[in-house]
């Protein structure tokens, strides 16, 4: 089976497991169940499910858009279990009361919506300010309704949504 016939899961893997910690696996998913609807849990759960039923499992493509490396085919199916685990007792605990993250002017912002920054902003431990006009693009909802998580030149932040503007 090819990664491409689950598109679903493959854009979960890309927006959500960002680094290669296995620590930050369980947050990653519990910020997923919060911040997006049953349907689309429901379809990421589905098609993992499906990749892990299959015969022929991608090892290497599925490493590469996890951010993992994967000795042998047991070894990432057992990571994705890990993770189905993961969704599926989110997904059963939540009951749709995810907090709506609005930005600035009352626009509400799903996961992977672009920004604008409407103030310069002093960012603490870095060497360079983010500017007035300065484009974000896929931020990340952390299921706070009034912070959000970016990268910016290969740093990750967190930003207040009150200094964000919705593209």
């Amino acid at each position: 089976m090819k990664l491409s016939q689950t598109p679903e899961l493959l854009s979960f893997l890309s927006t959500y497991i960002i680094d290669g910690e296995l620590d930050a696996d369980e947050q990653s998913c519990k910020a997923f169940i919060a911040n997006t609807s049953s349907d689309r849990q429901d379809s990421v759960i589905k098609q993992a499910k499906t990749l892990l039923a299959s015969p022929s499992f991608p090892t290497e493509e599925f490493g590469t858009e996890a951010n993992r490396w994967f000795g042998s085919d047991e070894e990432a199916k057992e990571w994705l279990s890990t993770i189905l685990n993961y969704l599926e007792a989110g997904a059963t605990s939540s009951s749709g009361n995810a907090e709506i993250v609005k930005d600035s002017n009352g626009a509400i912002l799903q996961e992977g919506d672009s920004v604008t920054v409407i103030k310069d902003l002093k960012v603490k431990g870095g060497s360079s300010d983010l500017k007035r006009g300065t484009m974000i693009k896929k931020i990340h909802l952390i299921g706070d309704p009034e912070n959000i998580e970016c990268r910016v030149d290969g740093s990750t932040l967190v930003l207040k949504t009150c200094f964000l503007k919705k593209a």
